[in-house]
């Protein structure tokens, strides 16, 4: 059997403090790690486990739209569909392969939920598919994907607000700017066709090389809202073990005032074999850079 990339993976799904404190009255999150011919996900106060045979290594957090109808049935679904895409095997372009299924699974979801009425359910969506030394990654609303690399961290993925979608579209955003535009299974907050969703190739999904000692983090905004880039940055560099840095991360967003539910991820690249992909451009190289600053954006790699 050839070489695979060995990952240590933490994870914690909270429902947060709960209502008796201001918070929410159940857990909307989800999140999914499919390796070792298990796919596992949260199932009500538990975890399930289901066989699964592929390549790689999965990553998903789904956050259901709080305050929402059915919000934890669209994060399961969104999850429960992502470990299907796993279970078909290593695709040759999978980047590609994440963006076409996405986009599939919302159009199908979407339908399947219409079939009873107004769809109001919806879900964020961020997933990473480690493959060959490469992690593949596609991205719908507002959960996000960090990449910690040598004391600096940098936020991959861009949130799906409508300030966001103006900016690339070259226009105006109004005063509802801060808003999330779309969500997986719901679609579009007031424009667009919620039948379909806007995952821009490139901007929405991505693909970079791992080293070894590379942190993922998949979280939702119930981390990245009360604690922003510096001290998630901090929080890795001083709990530098996965569950440990994803209990520490969480415990953070509650102690900072978060009253959501609280979803991390934490993945720690430990053996990252060679690729057998054909060579890629590198958008990375300014992790080499020796400024104080721990954090990094987007911008820093065009």
């Amino acid at each position: 059997m050839p070489a695979e990339d060995r990952l240590t993976i933490g994870v914690v799904c909270s429902r947060g403090i709960g209502p008796e404190r201001g918070g929410r009255a159940r857990n909307e999150d989800n999140y999914l790690v499919c390796r070792d011919g298990q796919a596992r996900y949260r199932s009500g106060d538990d975890e399930a486990v289901e066989p699964v045979t592929s390549t790689g290594q999965l990553l998903c957090v789904a956050d259901g739209m709080g305050g929402h109808e059915d919000g934890d049935l669209a994060s399961s679904a969104a999850v429960r569909a992502m470990a299907r895409l796993f279970k078909r095997g290593a695709p040759k372009d999978p980047e590609l392969h994440l963006h076409r299924f996405v986009l599939d699974a919302h159009r199908r979801l979407h339908a399947k939920v219409a079939e009873l009425g107004p769809v109001r359910m919806g879900t964020t969506l961020t997933a990473v598919w480690v493959l060959d030394g490469r992690a593949y990654w596609c991205h719908v609303g507002d959960s996000r994907l960090y990449l910690y690399r040598k004391g600096k961290l940098a936020q991959i993925t861009l949130d799906h607000t409508r300030a966001e979608f103006a900016r690339r579209d070259g226009r105006m955003a109004d005063q509802d700017g801060a808003f999330l535009a779309q969500n997986f299974v719901y679609g579009s907050r007031g424009f667009g066709d919620d039948a379909g969703i806007r995952i821009d190739a490139g901007s929405d999904t991505g693909s970079f090389q791992l080293q070894p000692g590379d942190l993922l983090v998949l979280c939702s905004d119930g981390l990245s809202g009360p604690v922003d880039q510096h001290r998630i940055a901090s929080g890795l560099r001083a709990v530098p073990e996965p569950q440990a840095a994803a209990v520490a991360l969480m415990e953070r967003a509650l102690a900072s005032g978060g009253d959501d539910n609280v979803t991390v991820i934490v993945a720690r690249a430990d053996r990252v074999v060679p690729s057998r992909r054909a060579p890629q451009p590198e958008v990375f190289d300014l992790f080499e850079s020796t400024e104080d600053d721990d954090t990094l954006v987007p911008e820093d790699f065009e």
